[in-house]
């Protein structure tokens, strides 16, 4: 019996003596994925900014809306780009003929997110763009050099969670940055990483999953550091701004959700759970019912990730999945995040052996984040939340696996 045991354990947790990704493909694979993203932008770019073809806009289009909201506050007060007309008017201005929707990006952010864009707004729209491209690529690739092992971290800087971002010219990379940096210090400096995490706060529903963990982890530093940059963030937001910012955000927020649930927004760019069952069935309590089921065992998976020891890998792997799959309001771009789950996944299988058809499922949510910009509009199916469920159940599984004695467990 005892014999039969070691078996299958060897069986399940010993990589083969050779495995397609080694390391050496592993390296190709992400230089030729980087190889490609550069020709993509640059085709991208010498077609909306050389040719000019119409209807073609540059990379990032999304970024006008932060540029257009750091304008507005600057010029007439920090309430107003959350007035969908004010905000239209500058955003066409910047980008002519931009057709997203009814003409306009809403501004969805609270105040405290205002408070990192202004500087934004004293540069022209040209150079602040490649500010804050350049400097949230460099912040993520950063936070996976400080993850990643050396001979791995060129698969973390070419996954293309960040060619989304880019893309779509959204804040996602900056806040992963934020997260990654912070779990990968958590344990040697909580009150920075509490300090990073608080910063996470900006974007509230990517954030919700944090004081959880560290609460049942009883980290006190790292929640009480988190805790005090959030309060400050929004007392010093207050004190610029004033209250109604704070009102007309609650506004939009409230139209955001009406728009999700009258299916206007972009479905088959939402890895959520919600955009999944709405596009199958189109019935909102179906979408909300099986959402919330999916989001409470999300928040079950984090606390017996947390609660009890483990490894510090599957811990950070669990959390970074389950904050994804708890709000319903999500969007590709946000899937950078899916990144650090996948860096953790591979340090802890790198270190403690692999289970079989582990590496291929991480190549696959590797690849997951391309599903919206390539298929999302095309295929009435949404596969996004079903990866990041595969992804949470696995790092759950290896935390089973250890707890019952069954593989190792790193430092």
């Amino acid at each position: 019996m005892a014999a039969t045991h070691i078996g299958t354990r060897r069986a399940l947790f010993s990589a083969p003596a050779t495995h397609w990704l080694d390391l050496g493909r592993l390296r190709m694979y992400s230089r030729v994925a980087l190889v490609c993203y550069a020709l993509y932008f640059g085709l991208w770019t010498l077609r909306a900014c050389v040719l000019d073809v119409p209807g073609v806009f540059a990379p990032g289009a999304d970024f006008v809306v932060f540029w257009s909201a750091a304008k507005l506050a600057l010029t007439s007060g920090a309430a107003a780009p959350y007035d969908y007309a004010m905000l239209r008017q500058v955003e066409l201005a910047t980008v002519p003929g931009l057709a997203i929707g009814d003409g306009v990006l809403p501004w969805l952010y609270p105040p405290t997110f205002l408070l990192f864009v202004l500087a934004f707004g004293l540069l022209p729209y040209g150079v602040a763009t490649f500010v804050f491209f350049a400097g949230g690529a460099g912040w993520y690739a950063w936070a996976m050099l400080r993850t990643l092992p050396r001979g791995a971290w060129l698969a973390g800087v070419a996954f293309p969670g960040i060619a989304v971002v880019l893309a779509s010219g959204q804040n996602a990379l900056w806040l992963a940055g934020c997260a990654g940096l912070a779990l990968a210090c958590l344990r040697s400096r909580p009150v920075l990483a509490g300090v990073l995490l608080g910063l996470v706060t900006v974007k509230p529903h990517l954030a919700l999953m944090i004081p959880v963990a560290l609460l049942c982890a009883r980290n006190w530093r790292a929640l009480g550091a988190m805790v005090a940059t959030s309060l400050a963030l929004a007392l010093v937001a207050l004190l610029a701004f004033g209250t109604e910012p704070y009102a007309a955000f609650l506004r939009n927020v409230g139209m955001a959700v009406a728009e999700l649930e009258r299916g206007a927004a972009l479905l088959g760019r939402m890895p959520t759970v919600f955009a999944a069952v709405k596009m199958l069935s189109g019935n909102l309590a179906w979408s909300y019912a099986l959402h919330g089921m999916v989001a409470a065992a999300a928040l079950a998976a984090v606390i017996y990730a947390w609660v009890r020891p483990c490894s510090y890998a599957l811990r950070a792997a669990v959390l970074a999945c389950a904050g994804l799959l708890v709000p319903a309001y999500l969007y590709d771009y946000d899937l950078a995040f899916l990144g650090l789950a996948i860096a953790w996944l591979g340090i802890h299988g790198h270190r403690n052996g692999w289970l079989r058809g582990e590496r291929e499922l991480l190549v696959l949510l590797w690849l997951l984040p391309m599903w919206g910009m390539s298929l999302g509009g095309w295929v009435g199916f949404q596969p996004m939340p079903l990866g990041l469920m595969l992804a949470l159940a696995l790092g759950v599984w290896r935390i089973r696996q250890e707890r019952t004695g069954k593989a190792s467990r790193d430092a």
